[in-house]
């Protein structure tokens, strides 16, 4: 699936036990326990060494681990492992299991150091194990670029008093790159909180790796009877809030975030946040967002929001979502991508949104829009969203008081002028989703679709093909608003699932023209938990397109020709072997 690190040192963490930078990897099917299991590291020179594992379990998020639970939403296991003492340059990891080694992942070897913050240490230290550093603000303004900094049992901020700031990575001087990444991390053990009304900041400074952090952060520290924010936010001027701010060639990966307890997220931004150059080629991966905002967040602010917008109008690497799990989240959109204003920039290739889990959301899971010239493609595919589209900045009491409803599951959002463009103008292809109840709430407004299209403009196209959309009741598959209606021609696509369980006879939950193909029948799906089963005898079998997926959701292979419709296989199917593990 994904690893934290992708470049470090191999000599220098001292702590008796590995030698270079812990690395943490989380994969599917490799079993609970380590078992016959080991992890191989290949070095430039080609020699192999088998490295000090911390631990080898589900990713629950549950000590030793991370606080990211991905075994809920994703099976997902985590092994968290040392970088031996090897030749610099180009190296390999593997994996084994069962007796059966894995394709080689690549980790590049490189010069750095490695710091430690714990409680018994001292800013007056030198950050090393048996010397360390008692907080993280002496770390980040002290380490130099391309460091490593591993969190012990430090917590930054607090709840009964949390402040406007928590860390802030303000010092140019040690502002690194995608080759050499200057990292903030929990050592293995430990699940260090941030809490905050901006809990992880930066400034003028670039690829930083946040990882495995457990991230409290909001600007209200109250909400009324109705989920409404109220008092004065932590610090008035601006007054916005978020969780972890990203950075150029940074990686934000496996951490939990939310609101801090009992307090509400709103004005603007979101739990992931970033804009300008801070978005360039960032990836985000496998981490948990829950019951972030309320009722009353504001429509400005989000769960998540990546905006490219600047004067110079940027041209910018995209960036990518995968593993991520929300749920319960009341701040508006789950992933949410959106560009306005005069200068807005665009991305150099596709926005990939695949393999994310969205459960239980205020407005769309996934958003894509732009009033002002996003003309890059988007590949959307693998997702799980269930009991999305509900409504997002309103009273507690009327759904129908929504502010500016964009609701649905999959949303684009094309606000480009008619004739001239410059609003959503590349191809979405949108293909093997899995897509459960939406907009279930009386919301009258917004496209309310399992597909979704807002704004005038009618430029934007979309391959739809290999999901499945099931509705308990009467609301569109293809859905627009009275503005939006002139991109509904703008849509092909095959083999999807448009299955409508009411009773009475349905007036907008009918299935599209152009989709010949589609199955209208029950999917036989069992959803649990925040996970879902194709059960045996599903008709979704062995009846979607081939779109080179080579594995599902939750790690299994797909057939080479004929895969399952929707995000998952079979029930039952083998599980592969960790042959195609990649560190991305």
């Amino acid at each position: 699936m994904f690893s934290d690190l992708v470049n470090g040192p191999s000599v220098g963490l001292e702590d008796g036990k590995g030698s270079g930078v812990v690395v943490t990897i989380w994969g599917q099917n490799l079993g609970s326990v380590k078992g016959d299991g080991r992890v191989v590291f290949k070095d430039s020179s080609g020699k192999e060494y088998e490295p000090h594992i911390y631990y080898w379990k589900n990713a629950d998020g549950k000590l030793p681990s991370g606080p990211a639970d991905l075994f809920s939403s994703h099976k997902a296991q985590e092994i968290a492992f040392s970088i031996p003492a090897a030749a610099n340059g180009a190296g390999e990891i593997l994996v084994e299991k069962g007796g059966i080694r894995s394709q080689p992942l690549p980790f590049l070897v490189r010069e750095g150091k490695i710091f430690h913050v714990k409680s018994s240490g001292s800013d007056s230290g030198d950050g090393s194990w048996n010397n360390p550093w008692k907080t993280v603000g002496k770390a980040d303004a002290t380490a130099e670029a391309g460091s490593t900094i591993y969190i012990h049992d430090v917590d930054t901020g607090n709840m009964s008093n949390p402040q406007a700031r928590g860390i802030y990575w303000n010092n140019t001087n040690s502002s690194s790159s995608a080759g050499a990444h200057f990292a903030i991390l929990a050592y293995p053990g430990n699940q260090p909180k941030v809490i905050a009304q901006k809990a992880v900041e930066n400034y003028k400074t670039e690829g930083m790796v946040v990882a495995k952090l457990d991230v409290y952060a909001s600007n209200y520290l109250s909400v009324d009877e109705h989920g409404q924010p109220v008092g004065s936010p932590i610090e008035s001027s601006p007054g916005d809030t978020y969780g972890i701010q990203t950075t150029k060639f940074g990686r934000v990966i496996a951490n939990r975030i939310g609101d801090i307890e009992g307090g509400c997220a709103s004005k603007w931004n979101g739990a992931i946040n970033g804009g300008y150059g801070r978005v360039e080629a960032v990836k985000l991966y496998g981490n948990e967002i829950y019951d972030y905002g309320c009722n009353g967040s504001s429509k400005l602010h989000h769960t998540t929001y990546l905006s490219l917008r600047g004067s110079d109008q940027p041209i910018v690497e995209p960036w990518e979502w995968a593993y991520n799990y929300l749920h319960g989240n009341k701040a508006k959109f789950g992933i949410h991508n959106y560009d306005q204003g005069s200068g807005c920039g665009d991305l150099s290739d596709t926005l990939i949104i695949r393999d994310n889990v969205i459960i239980d959301q205020a407005g769309a899971g996934i958003n894509v829009g732009s009033s002002c010239g996003w003309s890059m493609d988007g590949a959307i595919y693998n997702n799980l969203l269930v009991n999305v589209g509900l409504p997002a900045d309103w009273d507690g009491v009327d759904p129908n008081t929504s502010q500016g409803p964009e609701n649905g599951a999959i949303a684009l959002r094309d606000q480009g002028d008619k004739s001239s463009g410059g609003g959503l103008s590349g191809h979405y292809r949108i293909f093997n989703n899995t897509i459960y109840r939406w907009t279930e709430d009386d919301q009258r407004q917004g496209g309310r679709g399992c597909l979704s299209f807002h704004g005038f403009g009618d430029n934007v196209s979309v391959n739809f093909s290999n999901n499945i959309c099931i509705t308990e009741i009467d609301r569109p598959f293809i859905g627009a608003t009275t503005a939006s209606e002139n991109k509904l021609n703008n849509v092909v696509g095959s083999n999807n699932v448009f299955y409508y369980s009411g009773s009475a006879e349905p007036v907008e939950a009918v299935k599209p023209i152009w989709d010949a193909s589609a199955l209208t029948s029950d999917p036989k799906l069992r959803f649990y938990d925040d996970r879902v089963e194709v059960l045996t005898d599903s008709p979704v079998a062995q009846n979607g397109n081939n779109l080179d997926l080579k594995y599902d959701l939750y790690g299994n292979k797909r057939p080479i020709t004929r895969p399952a419709i929707g995000a998952v296989e079979v029930a039952g199917s083998p599980p592969s072997v960790p042959s195609d593990i990649s560190i991305q």
